[in-house]
């Protein structure tokens, strides 16, 4: 009896063709444009408003309602 080969005609796989785009890949496109697009209008935010380092409060002045140091002052002087 003979031993059958490694390669037959029958066993050979036609080429694939490429897959399809699928859902998962255009939501991955959509959100990786919205995280340029974020990033890019924070930019020119921060090039319009921010100075460099613009974390930095200190130099903030509160005015209205938020100024805490005149709500203290005035509660301080009733008693």
């Amino acid at each position: 009896m003979s031993q059958p080969s490694s390669f037959s005609p029958a066993s050979a796989e036609a080429p694939k063709q490429k897959q399809k785009i699928s859902v998962y890949t255009v939501m991955l496109f959509i959100s990786f444009c919205a995280i340029v697009l974020a990033c890019v209008l924070l930019w020119m935010e921060l090039q319009l408003w921010g100075d460099y380092p613009w974390w930095k409060t200190t130099e903030a002045e509160t005015q209205g309602a938020f100024n805490y140091i005149e709500i203290v002052n005035r509660t301080s002087d009733v008693a």
